[in-house]
């Protein structure tokens, strides 16, 4: 138990060293240049941020003034030692983006940690799914980058297909898919879709602000409708497979229990997983509008605007995901059911 604690340990100190290392010495990766802060200075009555500092991946000192603004939204504060990616616009410097790869590396490289630790060789199995999955997004928007055509939501509906087929192989096997679940969860997740497509289309978007995806350059409403179908697919998933997974263990624990009474076990198991989960849905989408929700009341916004502004599309994507959600009990309890009367009918015959 001790050497494992201390292995443990030694990976957690090793992946921190590694992403300083790479935070400090990986200038020379990039092909903008790349300078370390040495000097910053704020002039609040000019609205101007002097920066001075040196590259690092190419000889010479640079030094910036950059526009500043003391709420930091679109002009941060920049401070000695940080490093920043420049790019050079009619002669002059300007600041890309902060340089963060050491960081994210050490973020991801801790997520990585932790699931290893408490989940172990099904941890590593989650991880390649969740890989797979975060490769197969990037291909379809690529493929919809380059091929108009081909509408964004078609393409997310192939991508949610083949992304349920991915997490249920990777964690349970290929050669073992379960039927019960992936129906299920397909079903949840396109029939949640399409009560809420048909809601927006006879209301007529009214109520919802797209204001919120200002930066996006596609359409805003085809980009939200992909990211609402992709959106329940966790919550349906996570729902059906432990309410199957539950019923088929209670089973294996007292073969004479009556179907009904497995049934009556689901609905019992459904009512303390599916109102828990649908408060987790609202919470982790509420909680990813808070920072521009605050930004706006801070500067002058009244309430009703920022409310409608910010948490109309974050409000909506929890209502999706909730639809899938509640939607995912009778499919499971359904699919259980069939799969069940038809084993039984088997072995009587």
């Amino acid at each position: 138990m001790k050497k494992k604690i201390i292995r443990s340990l030694l990976i957690l100190a090793m992946i921190l060293v590694t992403g300083l290392f790479i935070q400090a010495k990986s200038s020379f990766l990039y092909s903008d240049p790349v300078m370390k802060v040495e000097e910053a200075n704020i002039k609040v009555a000019e609205n101007i941020q002097e920066i001075k500092g040196r590259l690092l991946n190419a000889p010479g000192e640079v030094t910036i003034n950059e526009t500043y603004y003391e709420n930091e939204g679109l002009s941060p504060a920049y401070q000695k030692g940080e490093q920043l990616i420049l790019q050079k616009h009619g002669g002059k410097w300007q600041v890309l983006s902060l340089k963060r790869d050491g960081y994210v590396f050490i973020l991801v490289g801790i997520f990585v940690w932790i699931v290893l630790l408490i989940s172990g060789r099904k941890g590593i199995y989650a991880l390649i799914g969740l890989g797979m999955n975060s490769l197969l997004l990037v291909l379809f928007l690529w493929i919809n980058l380059n091929n108009r055509s081909l509408p964004l939501l078609f393409l997310m509906s192939i991508y949610t297909v083949l992304a349920v087929l991915i997490a249920m192989g990777t964690s349970y096997g290929f050669k073992n898919l379960d039927l019960r679940k992936i129906i299920g969860t397909l079903l949840s997740v396109f029939l949640a879709f399409i009560i809420c497509l048909i809601a927006m289309n006879q209301l007529r978007d009214n109520g919802i602000w797209f204001e919120e995806m200002q930066f996006v350059t596609r359409p805003y409403r085809s980009v939200f409708l992909a990211g609402l179908l992709i959106g329940a697919i966790g919550a349906s998933m996570d729902n059906i497979v432990t309410i199957i997974s539950s019923l088929d263990e209670i089973q294996a624990k007292n073969h004479q229990l009556s179907v009904k009474e497995l049934v009556r076990s689901g609905q019992e198991i459904a009512q303390d997983t599916a109102s828990s989960m649908i408060n987790v849905l609202m919470f982790a989408y509420l909680s990813g509008a808070i920072p521009s929700f605050v930004f706006n009341l801070a500067n002058g916004w009244n309430f009703s605007d920022t409310f409608g502004l910010h948490l109309s599309l974050e409000i909506l994507r929890a209502i999706c995901g909730g639809f899938a959600i509640v939607l995912s009990v009778p499919l499971a309890l359904t699919a259980f059911i069939v799969a069940e009367n038809l084993k039984r009918r088997r072995k009587a015959q």
